[in-house]
């Protein structure tokens, strides 16, 4: 009976330690950017190890997010491996604009194909494949500081500012880029309070304007009236002590009317 008992007290043992080294090669952890659990065998590190990859890191894409990150050997204090970005090069789909992998040609998110739906856009907003065309440029040498600007300069022109902030704010919230989406991002702040107050002196002008056209209306009347009225009085005197007055009142009003038209001229100029 004991050994029965032995026996039975082994096999229990030893099922118990195969449950155990099954657990064990179970690799568990999480995606870096939505926090997704995830779990993997060992022999995970193994097959990187044996492929071409300089980090001999195994990599995965998350099926949430659809952001690619390497799981390192590291374990944190929740006994989760612990991953971290990988720095491949992403572009932007240019209908749901979310990150996807360079060169795909087609979106993971919203399933579009990319160089059907990039023709129908170019036919229908040309501005707008411009602008989406230039910020992939800026996705793929990220960078270069130049192609920033380049995209910045043609938002500004377009008024599209606010576009081009949307697109560096869910970038830093997708990517991680605090630093460099942050200067960036102070930039077109910058250039949106210029726009701002250039827009703002534009209007300040067009409202001052009617009112400058109808100074410029009455000048022109008066002047024509003093004339009018000195050559009533010529052929048939009628006011012959206040011809000296008619005279200063008409010169004045057709000098005034005159520097404002030349101002106004200048303007446009």
């Amino acid at each position: 009976m004991q050994l029965d008992i032995s026996e039975n007290l082994v096999q229990k043992n030893h099922s118990t330690s195969t449950l155990a080294d099954s657990a064990k090669q179970e690799l568990r952890f999480r995606c870096p950017c939505c926090q997704k659990l995830y779990s993997t065998t060992a022999d995970a590190f193994e097959e990187a190890h044996a492929s071409d990859s300089d980090l001999s890191l195994p990599e995965f894409d998350c099926q949430s997010c659809f952001k690619s990150f390497v799981l390192t050997k590291k374990t944190n204090e929740f006994g989760l491996l612990e991953t971290q970005v990988n720095n491949h090069v992403f572009s932007e789909c240019p209908k749901c604009t979310k990150l996807m992998p360079l060169n795909h040609e087609e979106c993971p998110s919203c399933g579009v194909f990319i160089e059907k739906y990039q023709q129908v856009a170019q036919a229908e907003n040309p501005m707008l494949f411009e602008l989406n065309k230039l910020w992939k440029n800026v996705l793929e040498n990220f960078n270069q500081d130049a192609r920033h600007q380049e995209f910045l300069n043609l938002c500004q022109r377009k008024m599209a500012l606010n576009l081009a902030f949307q697109k560096y704010d869910e970038l830093r919230k997708t990517m991680n880029y605090d630093a460099t989406c942050e200067k960036y991002l102070n930039q077109i702040e910058t250039r949106l309070e210029q726009q701002f107050i250039n827009q703002r002196a534009i209007e300040q002008k067009a409202k001052a304007e009617p009112k400058k056209k109808m100074t410029q209306k009455v000048f022109a009347w008066v002047s024509l009236f003093g004339f009018a009225l000195l050559i009533f009085n010529k052929v048939r005197p009628t006011f012959p002590n206040v011809n000296g007055l008619i005279v200063a009142i008409t010169v004045l009003a057709f000098s005034l009317w005159l520097v404002s038209s030349q101002n106004k001229n200048n303007i446009k100029l």
